[in-house]
């Protein structure tokens, strides 16, 4: 009678074995925890990737809200504006698109009205005819500028109004007003010339009737 084999199993030293065999497992808490280190490493490299069109977009629209905050003529559109730049350099690629965009409408809005002030006004181009109309045309747009500290935001009846306030400012913008941004100028500033000076309003007007805001 023979004996029965048996298959010989090899043996392994630990070197042999695979490391995940050796080391133990992690807790679901270190998993998750190294799961979030790598979504913050991941998030930084987008930040430094993206940060010249954040950084750009950032800079552009700071600059228009400063300079030019009158040509965003929608309150909503500067709430949006403002809640981005407060993201800081933590401004996510699609905020910083989506906050280029707000910029340029203000850029078209200004450009529209730049555009507008090349067709004369024809009720008033006889008087913006007249140089030293235009001189004072450009005086009246910068008085009323001055005026217009809340870019027409409330009814204070101080400077600009609503209707008033992006032309107002595109021309206050200019150098010597052309005759036909001086028509343009005459039109908006008769809306409000119980708040220019009487000497102003008498060189540009000269016994034109009051029209109230």
């Amino acid at each position: 009678m023979t004996c029965p084999t048996y298959p010989v199993f090899p043996t392994f030293a630990d070197d042999d074995l695979p490391r995940c065999v050796l080391e133990p497992h992690p807790t679901p808490e270190e998993a998750e925890a190294a799961q979030a280190a790598h979504r913050a490493r991941r998030a930084e490299e987008d930040r430094r990737r993206n940060a010249p069109v954040v950084n750009a977009a950032r800079a552009a629209a700071e600059e228009s809200l400063r300079t030019q905050r009158w040509a965003w003529t929608l309150r909503a559109n500067v709430e949006h504006a403002e809640a981005y730049l407060a993201r800081g350099e933590y401004l996510s690629l699609d905020g910083a698109k989506r906050l280029r965009e707000l910029t340029k409408a203000a850029d078209r809005v200004v450009a529209r009205a730049l555009q507008a002030a090349t067709v004369p006004f024809e009720p008033e181009i006889a008087r913006a005819s007249d140089s030293s109309v235009r001189a004072a045309a450009r005086e009246g747009v910068a008085f009323m500028t001055r005026l217009d500290t809340d870019w027409s935001q409330h009814r204070n009846r101080e400077g600009w109004g609503r209707a008033t306030t992006v032309m107002g400012h595109v021309l206050d913008t200019l150098g010597e007003l052309t005759v036909s941004q001086a028509s343009h100028a005459l039109r908006v500033l008769r809306t409000h010339r119980r708040q220019l000076p009487a000497d102003l309003a008498a060189r540009l007007f000269d016994g034109a009737p009051e029209a109230s805001r």
